[in-house]
């Protein structure tokens, strides 16, 4: 079943902020300090153009799924490679989420937490969820969508007087490299877009509004800017020592450095939209698996990455942590495959698939018009033009 495209703007849009507002504001001051909020403004803006490029793509999509586009674009040997980078980036999302999730909820609610008590019934969710499909979640996400926008902005607003906009002088004190770093060290929390290239064909656009998304993807931007003045204005040089930016702000805005009432309400629907972004990415990786390995049905592909999820819950628990595997070279150079360029190359790849159809097409109509010289050429049409 497919999704509106009001549907899929939401989806993009609580993609823009999800994982922003969690642990990245304190891993960026580390290297980027008081100018951490415009490197996430930059990407953000590439991460939103980028949305206008895949959309572009999905609207050229005449076939039923990512697959059968990319065979026709790109041959089945690139589509292969590029559907194995996606499995990777989606791998990294969920792995991020899952144990970023559980390392929320162990600081805002337990103290004393059996990781098996949290990720079991997060799988059964999860897996749910991934089996209901794409429309299950984009709903889920439309209910919750609303919430988290006003949940956001209160806690933002309470703390917003606090916040001392000195903490941002002097800029670029160090020039633009430590901006430059920081983007490239933390780029796999961005590539905020890339879910949307395993839902080709599974978008209707006849009720698209040209302002719809633009709406969506601004508003996303705004209040992740808002959240890191407030954020970096309130803690300016501890910033690193904060690891979840919502839940700190929430805590510093309490009379009694505690979370009260409402705020934790909204730090538990947090976990909630957390949980429903963990269900998307499951379903791209589960799609990305099924189109790579000609896989028929979707159980075996669930299986497959809920067994991911709970063996990722353990060997970080027990091994190594997140940031050894998240924040490396390697997970930013998937991240630049998986967003930035493969969008491109399969967009060239299109254009070049249109020309060589059209130069075919051209070739026959002049072997029509040699055997048939009375046929009128100029209402032959080509490639949507006469």
């Amino acid at each position: 079943m497919k999704i509106n495209y009001k549907q899929l703007s939401v989806l993009v849009f609580m993609s823009f902020i999800s994982l922003k507002l969690l642990a990245l504001p304190s891993l960026l001051y580390v290297d980027s300090e008081n100018m951490s909020w415009l490197v996430a403004l930059v990407l953000m803006i590439v991460d939103a153009i980028y949305v206008f490029l895949i959309l572009d793509l999905m609207k050229k999509c005449d076939e039923k799924n990512i697959l059968e586009f990319m065979n026709k674009c790109l041959g089945p040997v690139l589509t292969r490679v590029f559907l194995l980078v996606y499995i990777i980036k989606y791998a990294l999302v969920v792995a991020n989420i899952s144990k970023g999730l559980e390392f929320f909820v162990v600081e805002n609610f337990y103290n004393e937490f059996n990781w098996l008590v949290f990720i079991l019934p997060l799988m059964a969710l999860i897996g749910f969820m991934t089996y209901k499909g794409i429309r299950n979640i984009a709903r889920v996400s439309e209910m919750i969508n609303l919430a988290i926008v006003i949940g956001c902005l209160y806690i933002a607003f309470q703390s917003f007087s606090s916040a001392d906009p000195t903490a941002y002088i002097p800029m670029f004190k160090d020039g633009v490299t430590p901006l430059l770093k920081s983007g490239f060290n933390h780029l796999s929390w961005f590539g905020s877009a890339s879910f949307m290239m395993l839902l080709f064909g599974k978008v209707d656009f006849s009720s698209e509004k040209k302002w719809t998304m633009i709406r969506y993807l601004i508003f996303a931007i705004v209040l992740v800017q808002i959240m890191y003045y407030v954020f970096y204005g309130i803690f300016d040089n501890i910033s690193a020592t904060h690891n979840f930016c919502l839940s700190d702000i929430s805590q510093f805005s309490s009379q009694e450095s505690s979370i009260n009432e409402l705020s934790w309400l909204i730090v538990a629907l947090w976990v909630v939209a957390q949980a429903v972004q963990l269900a998307l990415y499951s379903y791209c990786m589960m799609q990305a698996i099924k189109f790579t390995f000609n896989i028929k049905n979707n159980s075996v592909p669930i299986i497959i990455v809920m067994a991911y999820i709970l063996i990722w819950s353990l060997v970080g628990e027990n091994t190594i942590g997140l940031e050894r595997l998240f924040f490396t070279p390697f997970a930013s150079i998937i991240t630049i495959l998986a967003q930035y360029v493969i969008p491109i190359v399969l967009y060239i790849g299109y254009i070049m698939q249109n020309r060589k159809r059209n130069a075919g097409m051209k070739k026959e109509i002049k072997s029509v018009i040699k055997l048939n010289p009375s046929v009128n050429v100029n209402r032959i049409k080509i490639g949507g033009e006469k």
